[in-house]
């Protein structure tokens, strides 16, 4: 795909995204309000993913809805890690869900897309990797001015 990797820095609260067709690394503000939900709800124990029993957590917008599918118990994280979030109102989802999710699912009025995860690795992270060297070129994406 286009995208080889992003990363989400919270001490600066920007998603920073490798793309296969650069070699820059380009970068968006996630403090931007996200898009007003008119309502949501929580549907447990809806779809197995990975041998994951998962709740199904769906939300309204005037122009889409959004699904996620995840299982606390076995992939939580700390929604205060996400808390000045507010693009996308992924502070509120992970407020809600505590986890990450495994399968999202976003459909318009004339298409729709899904991503779902075809494995896990756990694996220890070192703080290095949110470090950006200094001989990286850094742009602002205009994806998403």
């Amino acid at each position: 795909g286009f995208m080889l990797e992003q990363l989400y820095r919270q001490a600066d609260n920007k998603k920073y995204i490798k793309k296969n067709s650069s070699d820059s690394l380009f970068w968006y503000t996630c403090a931007t309000p996200g898009q007003k939900m008119i309502k949501y709800e929580i549907n447990p124990k809806k779809e197995t993913i990975l041998g994951i029993l998962c709740d199904e957590y769906i939300t309204y917008y005037d122009n889409k809805t959004v699904t996620f599918y995840y299982n606390s118990d076995t992939l939580k994280i700390n929604p205060e890690w996400y808390s000045k979030f507010t693009l996308t109102n992924k502070n509120i989802n992970v407020e809600r869900m505590k986890s990450m999710y495994l399968k999202f699912k976003i459909e318009y009025r004339d298409f729709y897309f899904t991503v779902k995860a075809t494995s896990i690795t756990y694996k220890k992270i070192d703080n290095k990797i949110f470090d950006i060297k200094p001989t990286t070129i850094v742009i602002k994406d205009p994806l998403y001015e």
